[in-house]
């Protein structure tokens, strides 16, 4: 496989666009391709030729058609990639907080009465001390 640039004449014929403004398109839709995980140059080369024989056909820009096109291969494969859901895995497990674990423990919604007291004349003496203030 040769490393040298390509001739315009085997660009052509590799479904390529043919004038410059379509190979600018080209470039930043395969840009976006390689974006949305597809890496595969084969796979790219057929979605982007597709769009462009279309495009050429249509009345239609090419951003709404390769839209259409992507729209439609990335449901199927959507689709197929998902696990199946349970509802039995939709329940937060304690690993799912990292260090802030035992803030999520049930044990963390029962406040000891002794903190509510405590919190209680704390914040009664912040505004009563604020009142004083303001009223002096």
């Amino acid at each position: 496989m040769s490393r040298t640039k390509k001739k315009p004449e085997d660009l052509e014929n590799a479904g390529f666009p043919k004038n410059p403004n379509s190979s600018k398109e080209w470039d930043r839709l395969e840009l976006y391709l390689r974006g949305m995980g597809i890496e595969d140059s084969l796979e790219i080369q057929k979605i982007l030729s597709k769009v462009f024989s279309k495009a050429e056909n249509q009345n239609v820009s090419i951003f709404e058609i390769f839209k259409e096109e992507i729209s439609a291969k990335l449901d199927r494969d959507w689709e197929s990639g998902l696990p199946s859901l349970e509802p039995g895995s939709m329940v937060p497990r304690p690993i799912d907080f990292g260090p802030l674990a035992d803030l999520a423990s049930p044990s963390a919604e029962k406040p000891e009465p002794v903190a509510l007291v405590l919190t209680a004349l704390f914040w009664a003496a912040v505004y009563i001390s604020l009142a004083f203030w303001y009223f002096s």
